[in-house]
């Protein structure tokens, strides 16, 4: 490959471990008003901001008794009220990571779908956030993953080609936003296990950040 110059990096499951921690709080949630939720369900929306998520939960339900909106702002501020009363976790790797981007000249993104105060947040409290040049929220966009707005953006902001950047997803819309727009995809398995589609759609899968690290030296020098 050899032309990869920046990497665009996902960040809840590649690197914040928070995916389980969402799909727990919407399993409870969810029982709370007498609805089933498990991870089955929940990885199938897990990538996307708010609205996608909500649109794909009542595609997945088909339930129009289900009101997904106020079932979100409850989960959510109970998550929010868990990452703020606790240290954020970060996944292993992600420091060291950053570290061999910045030594080897990579130009370095975030592209999340979380809103734009909790994200800034949380890298700042993890020391993570002026290590990037660019950053994309998931309330900058109008369309959610796996439209690859969010990739392309980031991109535009690296002022890097989708064939020069490197995404690095966890989640089934992520990777099939970056194969939507152009991008070469590393899947960082973490909570979900790769799909066939998610397999197709990456040029490689890594269970973690080093291992990114081991792929680069390999694949792009």
């Amino acid at each position: 490959m050899k032309n990869i110059k920046g990497v665009i990096f996902d960040v809840d499951g590649v690197i914040f471990d928070t995916e389980r921690m969402s799909s727990t709080f919407w399993t409870k949630t969810m029982a709370k008003y007498g609805y089933k939720m498990d991870d089955s369900i929940y990885t199938q929306v897990m990538g996307r901001n708010r609205t996608g998520l909500i649109k794909g939960l009542e595609e997945i339900y088909n339930d129009s008794s289900i009101d997904f909106d106020s079932i979100s702002r409850e989960k959510t501020a109970a998550m929010v009220a868990k990452l703020d009363s606790s240290p954020i976790p970060v996944l292993p790797g992600v420091y060291e990571i950053v570290d061999y981007l910045e030594k080897n000249g990579y130009k370095r993104a975030i592209a999340t779908s979380t809103r734009e105060d909790r994200s800034v947040d949380r890298l700042k409290r993890t020391n993570l956030y002026d290590r990037f040049q660019g950053y994309m929220y998931g309330d900058w966009v109008e369309h959610s993953k796996p439209n690859p707005e969010i990739f392309l953006k980031a991109a535009e902001q690296l002022g890097l080609e989708p064939k020069e950047c490197l995404i690095l997803e966890d989640s089934p819309s992520g990777v099939e936003a970056a194969y939507n727009g152009g991008f070469p995809c590393i899947n960082v398995v973490d909570f979900k296990q790769p799909t066939e589609a998610m397999k197709n759609q990456s040029i490689a899968r890594c269970d973690g950040l080093l291992e990114v690290i081991d792929w680069l030296e390999k694949n792009n020098k």
